[in-house]
């Protein structure tokens, strides 16, 4: 594979972040088009960019025949259009954003529809390649801070009605999920993958000050699998602006805690033999909190696929599957009242 020929279907908020990712990597990637159902959209992508419009992803993807599509629209459609495109194309490669979708069962019964059909799907999780969020997964696979007992994180961002207003589908249950789903969906998927699996968790949410259909509130109780215990707290109703996406792990040899808007700051370490960091080398500074990881993604999206060798897709169905399960499971809670088990 020379080139990777890849066409992006959703151009609303996050397209800039993959656009200019994917322009930045040009050794690597050939952008052959773009498709939104909004027809406004799709004109202003014209425009700005100059990338040819289409009237469909069909038409998108029959006259480009993209390698590679990346699947950027409502949270609870990614999966419908994925499966749409496998069925009608030989596509065998798609990028999607966080979430992979809404709901547990769409997503184990997309992993039963790819089997044994080869694809390769890359859910978007772009903090993991923040530099604080590297060191900790080493720190933490190296045993510095002993036994991890404490976990907490914090997702306190703002999304005002205007937000809601910009499309039909944000904070409806069904195609955003929520400041869960949509927004801490970030800090849950670090939370599993510094720390371990989740066994259980209990949890209230409410909707304040906003319009809309799901919670942009929440606070959590969190089990994982390992005894370790945790907190978690996501908004989107902070006041004026966003204030942090946090993260600290207590072990029993030693602490430290990722802050920043996007998980983007390790601002504390300590351990008990007393080694120092120079924490700054372990910042990155960022514009927005979708932080600077978007490129590193697409990264190693390309090397993945332009590899000969055998390995494991780190941001595969399963990966995805455990945050959307533990989202899932919260939001029952809440209606339950009672603590929900996670298989």
């Amino acid at each position: 594979m020379n080139k990777i020929k890849i066409a992006i279907i959703g151009c609303g908020r996050i397209f800039d972040k993959h656009y200019n990712s994917i322009i930045k990597l040009s050794k690597n990637y050939e952008l052959v088009g773009a498709y939104d159902l909004d027809k406004k959209k799709n004109k202003n992508i014209n425009q700005k960019y100059g990338i040819e419009k289409f009237n469909t992803f069909d038409e998108l993807i029959k006259k480009k025949k993209p390698n590679l599509v990346s699947i950027l629209n409502e949270s609870g459609k990614h999966i419908e259009t994925c499966k749409k495109i496998i069925l009608k194309h030989d596509i065998r490669n798609f990028i999607i954003e966080k979430p992979l979708d809404v709901s547990v069962r769409k997503i184990i019964d997309f992993k039963k529809f790819i089997k044994n059909k080869k694809i390769n799907i890359f859910t978007v999780k772009q903090n993991r390649f923040n530099k604080a969020v590297i060191k900790a997964k080493n720190l933490i696979q190296e045993k510095k801070l002993g036994k991890i007992f404490m976990i907490s994180a914090s997702c306190k961002w703002r999304r005002d009605q205007n937000y809601y207003n910009q499309s039909y589908w944000r904070g409806t249950r069904k195609l955003d999920g929520g400041v869960l789903m949509n927004q801490a969906i970030h800090h849950i998927d670090l939370l599993i993958y510094l720390c371990g699996d989740v066994e259980e968790v209990v949890g209230f949410g409410d909707t304040r000050f906003i319009d809309m259909e799901s919670e942009n509130i929440s606070v959590a109780s969190i089990k994982f699998k390992n005894k370790a215990i945790g907190v978690l707290e996501a908004t989107t109703a902070t006041s004026p602006s966003d204030y942090e996406g946090s993260i600290t792990i207590l072990g029993s040899n030693g602490t430290l805690k990722i802050s920043g808007f996007a998980s983007n700051e390790l601002t504390y370490y300590i351990d008990s033999n007393k080694i120092k960091l120079n924490l700054d080398k372990y910042c990155d500074d960022i514009k927005n909190v979708y932080g600077n990881g978007h490129y590193l993604f697409y990264k190693y999206v390309a090397r993945f696929l332009k590899s000969d060798k055998k390995k494991i897709n780190e941001f595969d169905i399963n990966s995805s599957l455990k945050s959307v399960m533990l989202v899932e499971k919260l939001i029952k809670s809440f209606k339950s009242k009672k603590v929900e088990k996670i298989i």
